[in-house]
């Protein structure tokens, strides 16, 4: 097909507005300029896009990137830089800093399991009367804190074989991802509590980047999902014994878990308040020594109390994880109860707990059209197009003060207004949806950049729950040539300035917590790798077969290849007999520098520190880098408002804008040109027990950006790139890579259709590929 030549394309646009067949939000081309024509055909655009995109000013087309930075590092065209490109990085550098955290945790976890077990045993002396119930508590606490240390250690056993039984069959259980079941030893099925959803613990997100976490996945999601209900006196006397259990003084001595409270909140300044009362809730009610009268009242009192503090203090769950059926009257829909770790609560899931109530609406799934009229998108509650859509309205006006800050004066040290990084982050969304601003250019005026920024923050949100997909509570339903500048920042100076203050905000809390200390952690890891490769290897001496295989460890365990080759060199020269010998020093040098870095001890191998440091990413510096980053774009969009023109260095960062996000999203030195294939997420954040699926929300590859820029009287063709938000239901629990398989497949979900107006023209299709461009 041959393009449209320009008068005649000028002339149908002319016929189109007169006719009125461009809609009332759309632009006709009032501009003299035509260049912007000639330079779509040059990028490939068909006349149905030329078409669209004159009348929309905006086009998603299906041209893909592997990252989002790829779109700015051509300089072709003028570059359009997008929001979506700095919420992209972010994410990219937020979940690396919450995955240095996570391996922290992961080693603190097992200490403190065993702690608890080995006090358990004396939790009951001083409780009299009904020794079944104080068995059948004490057994629960047992096998809920066995299992968990289990997933973590095989080797661990209790001296009672039946348990050691029971202990096995949930690992088996657990590790398959499978079941909806209810084991005896757990509870007797009720209306409040029917099963089990194993597919829960099916390792999801960044978690499957190394064995450790894994491992550390399963066992916290484990915990998170065992209720200890204060209404059921077996589950009610488990979690005081377990709170019982708790001795500080022990914790504080414990080497490993010094901050052993931490790790029970660790994220509550990240993500927001537990949803449940956890097992330091449960140490402050039970007390250090456990008294009571069990064929008494004592029990009884005990949770009459705790239920006033309760409904007294708001502490009442306000989300439904569990599968249970809808209760006949709503009052009585949640009731109090301890997890050994609380998951959190966020707004979107309070909100769909309210949305998707049985008692209200009948419908399958909420929709992230929700979150975004939540957060003040007017687009979004036009578009919602549901029955009962007033009633809906109604409930999301109710809950839209839980996306709102609220001042947090203990929060002052971190620098924010917001009791949480979420609701900051919520808050930097919100820049997206407010009203436009009178100077910006008319084309963010209309219902179709309404529908890019819906996508903008709906694909934000997605990236954000999938980042706290093992901590986040989920609901489970009841049953040129010319004289124009190099690029345009998208202007929306407040955007840039919330997200500089997110930043900073972000980076202060990671300080704070030790996020950029080194991961000596990730070094054991590596260490017990290398291990395990001089085993293999100490009858080898061809030296490319040892090269080879440690090519092949690295790639398999994910652990640098240069990390490892720094090891081993160390390794050797700690050893300096024989080759038999020599392995053997090797394997002794390494079990003590595990042994010392378990002990914190670290500084007696400076050798060591010195390759870390070289191995290690500067976290901490990056995140300073995206604050400049952030404010330089607030600035930028400041100046375009204005039409002021560019100076050299602001123009010489928009050229160079593509390589520098790419290094704060992880790509040292000329990696970028070689970037991975992993950007698309996906998180399940909804689960339908009726129907066995769950609804998912996420993101695809990076797709081409088109903009028509109105500047100084020209229409300026400009380039960048979002991040494509996909809404469906599954049937089972999709991991990033099942994702990424499906999309390859050609099976990729449409996109909203809300979105679909600016949309190019066939839509979205699955699979990585670029256009050729028309010669």
């Amino acid at each position: 097909m041959s393009l449209v030549k320009t008068p005649f394309f000028i002339i149908l646009s002319i016929i189109l507005f007169c006719t009125g067949a461009i809609a009332g939000d759309d632009i006709a081309n009032a501009s003299k300029s035509t260049q912007w024509v000639e330079d779509a055909k040059k990028c490939g655009l068909s006349p149905a896009n030329i078409d669209l995109l004159n009348t929309k000013r905006i086009l998603i087309s299906d041209e893909t990137y592997r990252q989002i930075f790829s779109a700015y590092l051509s300089g072709e065209r003028p570059l359009f830089i997008t929001s979506d490109s700095l919420l992209n990085a972010y994410h990219v550098l937020y979940e690396e800093s919450i995955l240095r955290l996570e391996n922290v945790y992961a080693g603190r976890l097992p200490g403190i399991l065993k702690l608890v077990l080995n006090n358990i045993h004396d939790t009951d002396r001083h409780l009299k009367g009904n020794p079944a119930l104080v068995s059948a508590a004490k057994q629960r606490a047992m096998l809920t804190m066995g299992v968990a240390l289990k997933l973590i250690d095989d080797t661990f056993q209790f001296d009672d074989t039946k348990l050691n039984t029971i202990l096995s069959e949930e690992v088996e259980r657990i590790i398959a991802a499978k079941a909806v079941y209810l084991p005896e030893w757990l509870a007797k099925p009720d209306t409040s509590f029917v099963a089990l959803d194993y597919s829960r613990y099916k390792p999801r997100g960044f978690y499957l980047r190394s064995e450790r976490l894994k491992r550390h996945f399963r066992a916290v999601s484990w915990l998170q999902s065992i209720p200890f209900r204060i209404g059921n006196d077996v589950e009610f006397l488990s979690a005081l014994m377990l709170g019982s259990s708790v001795d500080r003084i022990q914790f504080e001595k414990y080497s490993e878990n010094v901050d052993f409270e931490n790790f029970f909140s660790a994220y509550s300044f990240a993500i927001g308040a537990g949803d449940n009362w956890d097992l330091m809730k449960a140490a402050i009610h039970s007390q250090a020594v456990l008294q009571m009268d069990l064929a008494g009242n004592d029990l009884q009192e005990k949770r009459a109390w705790l239920e006033k503090i309760a409904e007294g203090y708001n502490e009442e769950p306000m989300i439904d994880d569990q599968i249970k059926f809808a209760p006949d009257n709503p009052a009585n829909g949640t009731q109090p109860q301890f997890r050994i770790i609380s998951p959190y609560r966020t707004p979107s899931a309070i909100l769909f707990q309210r949305t998707t109530d049985p008692q209200h609406f009948n419908r399958s799934y909420p929709t992230g059209l929700e979150v975004a009229a939540s957060l003040g998108s007017t687009f979004a509650r036009q578009n919602l197009g549901e029955s009962g859509k007033e009633d809906l309205l109604k409930v999301i006006d109710s809950s839209m003060t839980y996306f709102e800050c609220q001042r947090d004066k203990i929060r002052h040290h971190f620098g924010s207004d917001c009791q949480s990084l979420y609701l900051q982050y919520l808050k930097v969304l919100k820049a997206l949806l407010d009203k436009p601003e009178p100077d910006m250019p008319d084309f963010m005026k209309t219902k179709a950049w309404e529908a890019k920024n819906c996508n903008t923050a709906l694909s934000g949100w997605a990236q954000l729950r999938h980042t706290w997909v093992l901590h986040a509570k989920q609901n489970t339903l009841s049953l040129f040539g010319r004289q124009i500048p190099v690029g345009f920042v998208e202007p929306e100076p407040e955007f840039f300035s919330r997200m500089a203050d997110l930043v900073s905000t972000t980076r202060l809390f990671f300080n704070y917590v030790g996020a950029f200390n080194p991961d000596y952690g990730y070094v054991i890891h590596a260490l017990e790798s290398l291990k395990g490769f001089l085993a293999d290897l100490k009858d080898e001496s061809n030296g490319q077969l040892i090269f080879s295989k440690l090519h092949k460890l690295s790639s398999d365990e994910m652990v640098s290849r240069a990390l490892l080759s720094a090891l081993l060199n160390i390794s050797r020269t700690k050893a300096a007999s024989g080759l038999e010998g020599n392995f053997r020093e090797q394997m002794q040098w390494i079990d003590a520098v595990i042994e010392d870095i378990k002990k914190g001890a670290i500084d007696k191998h400076p050798d060591l520190i010195e390759v870390v440091k070289e191995e290690d990413i500067d976290l901490k510096e990056l995140w300073e880098q995206f604050e400049i980053v952030s404010r330089r774009l607030e600035a930028i969009a400041h100046k375009q408002l204005r039409t002021a023109d560019l100076n050299t260095d602001e123009t010489a960062f928009i050229r160079s804008y593509g390589k520098i996000i790419a290094t704060i999203m992880l790509y040292s030195g000329n990696s970028y040109n070689s970037p991975r294939d992993d950007s698309p997420r996906i998180v399940d954040i909804c689960s339908d027990p009726q129907t066995g699926t769950y609804l998912h929300v996420g993101i695809a590859r990076p797709r081409k950006l088109y903009v028509l820029y109105p500047w100084k009287g020209e229409t300026v063709l400009c380039e960048g790139a979002v991040m494509p938000y996909i809404e469906f239901v599954a049937a089972e629990r999709l991991t990033d890579d099942s994702w990424k398989e499906r999309l390859d497949s050609g099976n990729m979900p449409l996109v909203p259709k809300w979105l679909s107006p600016v949309i190019s023209e066939g839509g979205l299709k699955s699979g990585l590929k670029r256009k050729k461009k028309s010669k």
